[in-house]
């Protein structure tokens, strides 16, 4: 009877992946040049929650049962799977924009003249802390200039920010479209993160995008870098680095 559970759950495993992946195709995926591209072939954030609660909650019973558990038991695996499934990922919470100088200062510090037309520039990608450590909290922070020719318009600006882990994406989010009144200015920009409990220590490169919603200058792209830690545990009274 054991075998047969066992069987149908790996079954199912396979039936979810099969439904999941797209038809093998022979020409080689071209990887997105920037966040804005990878963002636009994600499916939503809530549906990659499910599937993964769902994959995760049939390995946990899987588990259960191959280890010769039975009623409740396997039912506890299966919810802690899910929950383990649905949650891996960074999980977004409070953003922010905030006009930090206006168009003088801006103007200023850009070297900016109204024979350019518009242009948009990204002064600083960063975290803070710039070294997180996994399962905690950190801000994504970008401050951008922008600026057009006219000092009475208002500029409707679109704010994509990305984290790649060698090369490819495993985080994005945008567009945030931010209005910087005046003819433009110096803005920051935040957006609270929670790491993933399982982000693999080492060096990560953070991505933002800057775009004109009615296309006037061509996207502008700024780079940092992430240097996500080992979390410290407690064992027996003496820190270590998790791994």
């Amino acid at each position: 009877m054991r075998q047969r559970i066992a069987s149908v759950l790996i079954c199912t495993i396979l039936f979810t992946a099969c439904a999941t992946t797209p038809a093998t195709n022979t020409t080689p995926a071209q990887k997105p040049k920037n966040v804005k591209e990878w963002l636009a072939k994600q499916s939503r954030p809530k549906s990659s929650a499910i599937i993964g609660g769902i994959i995760g909650g049939v390995l946990g019973a899987a588990s259960g049962v191959l280890a010769g558990k039975q009623g409740d038991e396997v039912l506890a695996r299966a919810v802690a799977g899910a929950t383990i499934g649905a949650t891996i990922g960074f999980a977004v919470g409070k953003h922010q924009d905030r006009i930090f100088a206006g168009r003088d200062l801006a103007v200023r510090t850009a070297g900016y003249d109204s024979s350019q037309g518009y242009m948009a520039r990204v002064e600083i990608v960063a975290f803070d802390p710039p070294n997180p450590k996994p399962g905690f909290g950190a801000k994504l922070y970008v401050r951008y200039i922008v600026l057009g020719p006219d000092p009475n318009e208002a500029l409707t600006i679109r704010l994509f920010r990305g984290l790649k882990y060698g090369d490819d994406y495993i985080f994005g989010a945008g567009p945030n479209e931010f209005v910087v009144p005046k003819g433009g200015g110096i803005v920051d920009s935040t957006v609270e993160l929670t790491l993933p409990k399982k982000a693999p220590e080492g060096t990560y490169s953070i991505e933002a995008l800057l775009e004109d919603s009615q296309g006037r200058f061509p996207q502008v792209v700024g780079t940092g870098a992430l240097y996500i830690v080992a979390r410290a545990q407690q064992r027996g009274g003496v820190a270590t680095a998790a791994r």
